[in-house]
């Protein structure tokens, strides 16, 4: 029984501004063990069941609890389905008021409510004692939604989400200005984690209650604001929705993203009076932020956060590939203008493609990424891009939508887009997407600008839907798969010069039957913004990635290929590139590379160079050699004798170059032609 005083009594009623989340409790974790989650309520055929709170409790609460625990009474929500207020009659399960049979509508209660997240506003109520001076208490609760999302184990934290804009916020946050969060309690201590716009920000400084019941956010010199951008879909999962005003978000998920945030310069200045003009303030908290610096994430951990969701999302939809193969493909799409998925049918190259692009966040559905399976009869660029009708003064756009795309990635800069070209060999590369071939190898900070008609000698009508050009930046990665066979076109040399061609290793049947689908990690923010993706690419010289004695050993094999042929061997574009590759490999959570420089060299001359090694045996057999089907060395090849040399292994072992120099032996013996 408790005696309460009207102060009391009001603290605990105001916590019924706030929103909660709470599931049905289970058995084991009732107050006493001789009740039930969903139970009898006196003799009335409406159950009652309890509710364990998933996200903080108001400090009043709190308290109230120690109090009934004191007393040996349940501290659990009571919730009762004997009001429409408190259960509202839209969430009641189907045929329960059909029914006054009790053990029937416990039954669908318990279906209705178990693995389900239920938002609520606490509800505390009073009745006389028998005494006729004190009350008893109890804990009840007014159901505002059911959701589906329920997960085992998870807790969650209140954020309160505003809607004024994110320059007033950080005005507010500065100038000492009272703030009030709807939905939220916080007459004990503020918010940690608020959402603002297209941001979640992290409070580490102390909230001061101000004398309009609101809080005034007090940062001292240790204190911080951070922030990230979040990605809705991202965070879709781990998000519950409370109201318009207040989310409730994973505290495991909020954990993980630590690493995330950025943080944002906050200084413990003096309260100005409100009758202040705060435009020279404004002015100064401007300059103030545009010279601080903004570049503080952690973008080797985001890398590694990538790495692992890209890994397990594959795994969660029983796609699994090699690590390495992982590794080599990401490094060479975030270095390269184009990379291209090689090798046997069936590997996996198109669903590998997709998958990087859904662990980027991109969809089809948002014109961030665009499929374009390549027909033969593709044989030049206006099969993709369209064309200017001459008659019309109209330009007709492909059916691909690629014109559209293009314009879609133009206007939204900061976003990543990401183009598949599906079995791009069975067509000429060169003859379609040769603009590009040029385009791509232009500097970023240069225009690289795609034209589409000239303006100068048509006219178009409809030119201020399909302007004359469209610019093409550095937030579009193009991808290809290609089998190759009798079916497909040979790679210009023009074109592996611009590419990375990742083949994909077969993992083992048996492997594959051990191996068993895991839950994708859930990352917070977008991977597919440009500002973290292109951030995961070195600035260092590329040259500089290189020992002197591995460029002597470059420059002996770019000799030992020109002998054959002197549009052939090891150009500077390819050291370049090659050093940006080397440059640019992630390390993993131990500070170490997840690919080993000497494996680096190896795929890379395997990738870059070998590629453009192909003729007949008139032209190329002492350079590559023949070999038989059991064999392992290769007979007579320069290239063989080369790699095997002691400078070579100086360098690496070779292990993937030396594999393919002898697949081409072997080829150039049977066909007397190495593809």
């Amino acid at each position: 029984m408790f005696r309460l005083d009207k102060e009391e009594k009001s603290r605990f009623k105001n916590t019924s501004n706030c929103l909660m989340l709470g599931k049905l409790a289970s058995k084991d974790e009732l107050y006493y063990s001789t009740d039930d989650p969903i139970m009898p309520f006196g003799q009335s055929s409406n159950p009652q069941f309890f509710v364990k709170p998933l996200s903080p409790e108001p400090v009043p609460l709190l308290e109230l609890n120690s109090m009934f625990i004191e007393r040996n009474l349940n501290p659990l929500y009571i919730g009762l389905t004997d009001n429409n207020l408190r259960f509202p009659r839209n969430f009641y399960p189907a045929g329960y008021m059909y029914t006054y049979d009790l053990d029937k509508r416990i039954d669908s209660l318990n279906r209705r409510l178990e693995n389900k997240l239920i938002v609520f506003r606490p509800q505390i109520n009073y009745s006389k004692a028998l005494d006729g001076y004190s009350e008893k208490i109890f804990k009840n609760i007014e159901i505002l939604n059911i959701d589906d999302g329920y997960r085992d184990g998870a807790e969650y934290a209140s954020v309160p989400k505003l809607g004024m804009s994110i320059s007033s916020w950080d005005s507010s946050l500065q100038s000492g200005k009272a703030l009030r969060f709807q939905d939220f309690y916080y007459h004990s201590e503020g918010p940690k984690y608020v959402i603002c716009g297209e941001y979640l920000y992290k409070l580490n400084g102390d909230w001061n209650a101000s004398d309009d019941h609101g809080w005034v956010y007090e940062s001292s010199f240790d204190s911080t604001v951070e922030r990230v951008k979040i990605d809705p879909d991202a965070i879709s999962d781990y998000q519950i929705y409370g109201s318009d005003n207040l989310v409730f978000l994973d505290l495991k998920y909020l954990q993980e993203a630590e690493s995330s945030f950025v943080r944002v310069a906050v200084e413990d200045k003096e309260r100005v009076d409100s009758k202040h003009d705060m435009s020279s303030k404004t002015h100064h908290l401007h300059e103030e932020k545009n010279g601080s610096d903004q570049d503080e994430i952690d973008y080797d951990n985001l890398e590694i956060q990538f790495i692992e969701h890209l890994t397990t999302l594959g795994e969660s939809k029983r796609l699994f590939y090699d690590l390495d193969d992982l590794i080599n493909f990401h490094v060479s799409v975030k270095t390269n203008p184009i990379t291209v998925l090689a090798g046997m049918s069936g590997t996996g190259k198109s669903q590998l493609a997709l998958l990087y692009a859904e662990a980027m966040g991109l969809k089809q559905d948002k014109d961030t990424l665009l499929v374009l399976p390549i027909s033969p009869s593709y044989t030049e660029p206006s099969d993709l891009l369209g064309y200017l009708n001459a008659s019309t003064g109209l330009y007709v756009p492909s059916d691909t939508g690629f014109v559209e795309f293009l314009k879609h990635a133009k206007d939204d800069p900061e976003q990543m887009h990401m183009v598949v070209f599906d079995e791009m060999n069975l067509s000429q590369v060169e003859h379609w997407f040769a603009p590009f071939i040029s385009i791509l190898e232009l500097p970023e900070n240069q225009e690289r600008r795609l034209r589409l008609y000239n303006k100068d000698m048509a006219t178009c009508h409809n030119r201020s839907d399909y302007p004359d050009s469209i610019e093409i930046g550095d937030n579009i990665v193009f991808i290809g798969t290609a089998n190759i066979d009798e079916t497909t076109k040979n790679f210009s040399d023009r074109f592996l010069d611009r590419a990375n061609i990742v083949t994909l290793r077969k993992l083992s049947f048996s492997y594959l039957a051990e191996r068993e689908p895991v839950e994708p990690t859930k990352p917070l923010i977008s991977f597919g913004a440009k500002d973290v993706f292109t951030k995961w690419r070195s600035e260092n010289h590329a040259i500089g990635a290189f020992s002197l004695d591995e460029l002597k050993f470059f420059d002996q094999l770019h000799e030992t290929i020109q002998q054959y042929d002197n549009q052939k061997g090891v150009s500077h574009r390819v050291i370049r590139k090659m050093g940006e590759y080397l440059n640019s490999i992630p390390l993993n959570s131990s500070g170490k590379p997840y690919l080993d420089r000497k494996i680096v060299i190896d795929l890379q001359i395997k990738q870059r160079i070998l590629t453009k090694i192909r003729g007949s045996s008139d032209q190329f057999q002492d350079l590559i050699g023949t070999a038989s089907e059991t064999q392992g060395d290769v007979q007579q090849s320069e290239l063989f004798t080369l790699f095997i040399s002691e400078q070579a292994r100086e360098i690496s072992d070779f292990e993937f170059t030396l594999a393919e120099i002898h697949r081409k032996a072997r080829e150039m013996r049977i066909h007397d032609y190495a593809s």
